[in-house]
């Protein structure tokens, strides 16, 4: 199940998502499309059941919404929790 991290506060507006990452002190603004996405992943669990748009290839807009979470990911904003977490050591040990 993917959930945002425990140092990640977000809030959502008219135009988008707005997304604390209070670890790195950055923002990351999400457009409406991108919004409804991390929607989906916060209080569903996952990406599973989104719509895809009339005209659109669903393989295609797939592919992206994964390449989208993956970066998520990447940048630590979200966590799979049946991803075991990652030991890191620390420098002085």
């Amino acid at each position: 199940m993917l959930t945002p991290a425990p140092h990640v506060h977000h809030a959502a507006g008219l135009y988008g998502t707005a997304v604390l990452d209070i670890r790195r002190g950055a923002w990351l603004m999400l457009d409406p499309d991108a919004a409804r996405i991390w929607h989906a992943v916060t209080v569903g669990g996952g990406t599973a059941g989104l719509a895809v748009p009339s005209g659109q290839d669903p393989q295609v807009v797939g592919e992206q919404i994964t390449a989208f979470v993956d970066r998520l990911l990447a940048a630590g904003v979200l966590v799979d929790t049946a991803r075991p977490a990652r030991r890191t050591r620390r420098w002085w040990r």
